[in-house]
């Protein structure tokens, strides 16, 4: 697996250099990332359906996909371009329209659980991925993304290499936080990886320096629990799917949804900080 991610990781760092330093990068942006959101919600809704929660894992992709490029293209143009808004709505209007005439004229109760749920988890995975890839347009910073992107997966990687280096090093092997969910995640792993997210975060404030060193330290702090528990979440979700990875597209990493499980939580709980310190005039 550690080979696979040798070659998988330099890509996905070229990506996010065309993305984010290049000047046409928005565009790669604007369509690769509902792609990649598309991605992901398909493979939560199989993961879903592999639990008996009935699902049309087609559709929660493709009504993810439309909603985040149409909502990406309104970002863009700062919303002063009434057509996207408008086909956004139609879009989200439309697929309410479609559970209750399916609810009203079809006796296929099945179909009409599968066309609900798959609302409801496009619903509440995509808007959190939405909401989490709306920050490449905020004016806060143009690489907050980046930071945020970088300083989870720190996490992620650090807790991964620590968490193999302590269990050959450690006679009786590490110690392991929730062997049930997920049996190779340890403390070990855990502040490892805790303290990848915390240099990754001040060397931010070292080039950025948008804001005091301790902002930058505690949000290496609060990144890193946050992307313990999306990865935590997915692993309990894998576990009782009886499934390793979500998918196979990315060699020794898995799925698409494997890979973006960090940031699962951190859109809303960013964007509810934020207003919070906007509300009290901290920032």
């Amino acid at each position: 697996m550690f080979k696979y991610r040798i070659i998988s990781f330099p890509l996905l760092l070229f990506l996010l250099y065309l993305i984010f330093f290049q000047p046409w990068g928005c565009w790669i942006f604007i369509v690769g990332a509902p792609i990649v959101i598309s991605l992901a919600l398909y493979e939560a809704g199989k993961l879903f359906s592999l639990c008996k929660f009935e699902t049309d894992p087609v559709f929660t992709a493709e009504l993810g996909g439309i909603v985040a490029f149409l909502f990406f293209l309104n970002c863009y143009f700062g919303f002063q371009s009434g057509i996207f808004s408008l086909l956004l709505m139609i879009v989200i209007l439309s697929g309410i329209l479609l559970i209750l005439f399916t609810l009203l004229f079809s006796k296929d109760e099945v179909k009409f659980r599968k066309i609900f749920n798959s609302f409801a988890l496009a619903g509440i995975f995509g808007s959190t991925y939405i909401l989490f890839a709306s920050f490449y347009f905020q004016s806060l910073s143009e690489f907050f993304l980046l930071y945020l992107m970088l300083t989870a997966k720190a996490m992620d990687t650090g807790g991964y290499v620590f968490g193999m280096i302590s269990n050959k090093l450690m006679k009786s092997g590490n110690h392991k936080i929730a062997p049930s969910i997920s049996p190779k995640k340890s403390w070990e792993g855990f502040f490892g990886g805790m303290a990848f997210s915390i240099a990754v975060s001040v060397i931010f404030w070292r080039f950025l320096g948008n804001f005091a060193w301790y902002f930058y330290l505690a949000g290496g702090v609060l990144l890193a629990l946050l992307s313990f528990a999306g990865d935590l979440t997915e692993s309990a979700l894998k576990r009782r799917a009886g499934v390793k990875d979500s998918a196979q597209w990315i060699p020794g990493m898995g799925g698409v949804f494997d890979v973006l499980d960090s940031f699962l939580y951190i859109g809303p709980a960013v964007a509810l900080i934020a207003a919070i310190l906007v509300v009290f005039s901290i920032i």
